[in-house]
């Protein structure tokens, strides 16, 4: 049973949900249980079949990077693995569909085509691949104001979740090098250089920094936003972009898109608690 859970990835659907249900409080609709439930069903299951269509076509790179996972352990075939993506992606568009017409554009003709040419394309092209990955985060948070009607109020988390993600995945082509390398992806690192990649990332940290402050600036949201931003975002970051810099190695690597995967919801918290009525 282990198996058909690790390739879902629970945490990363753990994060999706608590980023749901955190979009759903921010938008004032907890009251709205049966709309609420769907969402998280919906998510959970497209989320987790894309999650299994990126394991099977990383399955030669995963030997190499991540070799416990269920394809390349053995422990579960490409066959299963394609059934179950299949059950899931339909269970996560019957969801979508009972939601409004709205979501179910987003889950079906939307997410689900891109997150199988992420797989099977876009993810070894350098950039494109970072870009589509953030993307679909930024999305995610728009899908939950469709689901109520409201997508305006979820522009500034979708930006947020953009730049956050675009920053993460970078650094985590700079982890995957040696794996990527093998495999003939051609990622930033082995296309433009781990220096140049790494020179990259500090930039778009600096622009990230110079850059949430501006819903505080425009009147958007009040100073607990600000304060949570520079505290619990903003002084992290510039702590990260240090070590990076002086020790550009694997373990800082994994240790910065940690930070960032998990960070999120500390911006979630900053647009929750800083917003201005």
């Amino acid at each position: 049973m282990l198996p058909w859970i690790t390739i879902l990835r629970p945490l990363n659907l753990l994060q999706a949900t608590l980023a749901v249900v955190l979009t759903t409080a921010f938008l004032g609709e907890l009251d709205q249980i049966r709309s609420l439930m769907f969402l998280i069903l919906s998510v959970i299951t497209i989320n987790a079949g894309g999650n299994i269509i990126n394991d099977i076509y990383d399955l030669e790179i995963d030997r190499i990077n991540r070799p416990d996972r269920p394809l390349p352990s053995g422990t579960m075939s490409v066959g299963q693995a394609r059934i179950y993506l299949i059950v899931l992606f339909a269970i996560g568009l019957l969801f979508s569909w009972l939601i409004s017409l709205e979501t179910f554009i987003i889950a079906g003709p939307i997410s689900i085509p891109t997150l199988i040419a992420y797989s099977a394309c876009f993810k070894r092209q350098p950039l494109i691949g970072n870009l589509t990955v953030s993307f679909m985060l930024g999305l995610a948070f728009i899908y939950v104001g469709a689901a109520f009607g409201n997508i305006q109020a979820t522009l500034v988390m979708a930006a947020l979740a953009f730049g956050f993600t675009l920053i993460r995945e970078i650094v985590k082509d700079l982890e995957d090098m040696e794996g990527d390398a093998k495999d003939d992806a051609r990622t930033l690192p082995l296309v433009w250089g781990e220096s140049n990649t790494l020179n990259l990332v500090l930039f778009l940290i600096a622009a990230f920094i110079a850059l949430d402050v501006l819903p505080y600036a425009l009147g958007v949201y009040n100073q607990i936003y600000l304060w949570i931003v520079i505290l619990g975002i903003n002084l992290p970051l510039l702590i990260f972009a240090f070590i990076l810099w002086k020790q550009p190695i694997k373990k800082n690597y994994s240790r910065v898109q940690l930070f960032l995967k998990l960070d999120i919801f500390v911006g979630l918290a900053a647009l929750y608690f800083g917003q201005t009525f």
